[in-house]
């Protein structure tokens, strides 16, 4: 009886055994293997930051010269690029408190948020955007329909405002190309362009001899 207990021992512990040494390559032959699918991914890391120009400068300016006249209007086109190479982006227009003198720096004129009714020393300012095809020549002139508008062209203040496709938008200055952004949402894409046009309604009288500076700020936001 003895050798037969122990030749049942023997037999349950070469099972036990084999059992163990199953586990053992199970594991082994789970750890050889990752799964299916696999991948290599590749970051890219994007080198750009958001950049407008203006006639491909961060400043630049339009000279006019003043004689009374009650509304001013530009001569010809400013040109405002996305110029990041890369990246998207919105563009939105302001305007300070103040126009400068440009002799002493100076807080000049203020700058009005209506084009109606100012007062002695006030001026006001107002932007569009047209096609970048627009002629040198093509800004609407102080008459243009599009000024007495207050959805296309209310008059810029110091709080930026989007440019969409109806806001600042000149369907007037849709020569061979869009008037509005390249996207509804008023995205623009790297490198392209739009015509910028100005008017200005004047003070009714000034105390103010030296030039004055107004600007047009373009802001490009994400």
């Amino acid at each position: 009886m003895k050798t037969k207990t122990k030749a049942k021992t023997k037999m349950k512990m070469a099972w036990l055994g084999a059992a163990l040494l199953a586990l053992a390559w199970a594991g082994k032959a789970q750890a050889a293997g990752v799964g299916t699918p696999s991948y290599l991914n590749i970051d890219v890391t994007i080198a750009a930051s958001l950049s407008v120009s203006v006639t491909g400068a961060k400043v630049s300016s339009q000279a006019v010269t003043w004689t009374g006249q009650p509304l001013l209007a530009a001569a010809s086109t400013a040109t405002v690029t996305n110029d990041t190479g890369l990246l998207s982006e919105k563009w939105q227009l302001s305007t300070t408190a103040n126009a400068a003198d440009a002799t002493n720096g100076a807080a000049g004129w203020t700058i009005a948020t209506s084009t109606t009714g100012l007062a002695a020393d006030n001026v006001a300012v107002q932007a569009v955007f047209g096609s970048s095809h627009t002629a040198l020549g093509g800004c609407p002139a102080t008459s243009g329909t599009e000024w007495n508008d207050t959805a296309v062209a209310p008059p810029l203040t110091t709080v930026q405002a989007t440019y969409t496709n109806t806001l600042y938008a000149d369907a007037a200055l849709a020569t061979n190309g869009s008037y509005q952004p390249d996207a509804a949402a008023g995205t623009m894409n790297a490198n392209n362009q739009r015509a910028l046009c100005w008017r200005l309604a004047m003070p009714p009288s000034t105390s103010l001899t030296n030039q004055q500076i107004v600007p047009v700020i373009v802001t490009a936001v994400p």
